[in-house]
């Protein structure tokens, strides 16, 4: 167990900097079907890209790691960046770019993985839910200053992943159908036997001692076969929200970051309690269910999902969370963002006005 709880992981002196991890589809310009051509697309990346665009299980997708940010402004920049090179690439051999967390009418035939004996295991353990895993995210890392406060901001997070789920919302249809849902990603992902909402744990060495379980059972082989929605980074001393739907929208990427920053800051000094295993999963339903218009039960009381997540930020706002990280300019924006549909509704609408699935992913295109 000693092992995998290695305390020098974490960052006393620069706490609270970023990563963001974004899952790009590539696709057929003319069929919007999967292109699958990222080996064309890592052929031609200028070097200084190489470290920061990484293979992913299929051959349609890619994903932009950032460097270590200061800001949610540095690593959204970054990926804006890294999105309109890649879409540069692309265009000459007519492949587009679009931040799918699910592709409308695509099957697993459309599809070819990387042979990679870490794919390869997968798919021989996983069979048909692997097979049938079409999906794109958004994961974003910030680090932690010590073990105590980790552990803090992990379970906190579990509190409001639907408050983040519903802002990134970005997958109705699936299998050319729509769904119903606001996020269908997410269902596909709690397929996974190490996925979806994880445990709350009492202390950082009580989170090891569960990684050491999973090591020495050679149930994993390294922290990224664990998928939770919110999960310890042991590689790099970050708490990594992972429950986030992929989607192309600069600001909105900017503000959900400089949201979840924040409110691990804010943990720090004021933790919140744990609550009932099932009213997270509940509430984490009602988020991908009904998205920004969901309710959230906390305690005792029911309120709009929309209104407790204007309460968190007010929260964050007062005990001065966004100052001391420079992000107190964002506070209004944020509120307006938690206002707007989500992105979900708005494809659904131009499903309903159009009934083309080529128009809906047109709408997610970069560049």
């Amino acid at each position: 167990m000693a092992g995998h709880c290695d305390l020098s992981i974490f960052h006393p002196d620069d706490p609270w900097t970023l990563g963001v991890e974004l899952e790009v589809r590539l696709i057929d310009a003319e069929t919007m079907k999967p292109a699958n051509r990222s080996p064309y697309i890592f052929e031609h990346l200028p070097e200084q890209l190489r470290p920061h665009v990484h293979q992913e299980l299929l051959q349609s997708m890619v994903e932009i790691v950032t460097p270590v940010c200061g800001t949610p402004t540095e690593a959204t920049d970054f990926v804006m960046k890294t999105l309109a090179e890649l879409t540069r690439i692309g265009a000459a051999e007519n492949i587009a770019l679009a931040a799918l967390a699910t592709h409308p009418f695509e099957r697993k035939e459309d599809n070819k993985r990387f042979e990679d004996p870490r794919y390869e295991a997968f798919a021989r353990e996983l069979q048909v839910v692997l097979r049938n895993f079409l999906i794109s995210g958004l994961h974003i890392h910030v680090a932690m200053p010590n073990d105590e406060t980790a552990i803090r901001a992990y379970n906190a997070t579990i509190n409001y992943l639907p408050i983040f789920l519903a802002l990134s919302a970005n997958s109705p249809f699936h299998l050319g159908e729509d769904t119903g849902l606001q996020s269908y990603r997410s269902k596909i992902f709690e397929r996974l036997p190490r996925a979806g909402i994880p445990e709350y744990f009492g202390s950082y060495r009580e989170y090891c001692s569960l990684m050491g379980q999973l090591y020495a059972t050679g149930t994993i082989q390294s922290a990224k076969d664990v998928w939770w929605d919110v999960r310890i980074h042991q590689g790099f001393g970050t708490v990594e929200l992972r429950v986030c739907d992929a989607f192309y929208d600069q600001e909105r990427v900017r503000l959900i970051v400089a949201f979840y920053q924040a409110l691990l800051h804010h943990i720090t000094q004021y933790p919140v309690g744990r609550v009932y295993t099932q009213i997270s999963k509940q509430n984490k339903w009602n988020a991908v269910r009904h998205g920004m218009k969901a309710n959230f039960i906390e305690g005792d009381r029911v309120l709009p999902l929309r209104e407790k997540a204007h309460e968190l930020v007010n929260d964050l706002e007062h005990s001065g969370s966004f100052e001391a990280l420079g992000t107190a300019a964002e506070v209004e924006a944020l509120h307006e963002l938690i206002e707007r549909e989500t992105i979900a509704r708005k494809l659904r609408r131009i499903y309903e006005e159009t009934g083309d699935f080529k128009a809906v992913i047109r709408e997610e295109l970069i560049g």
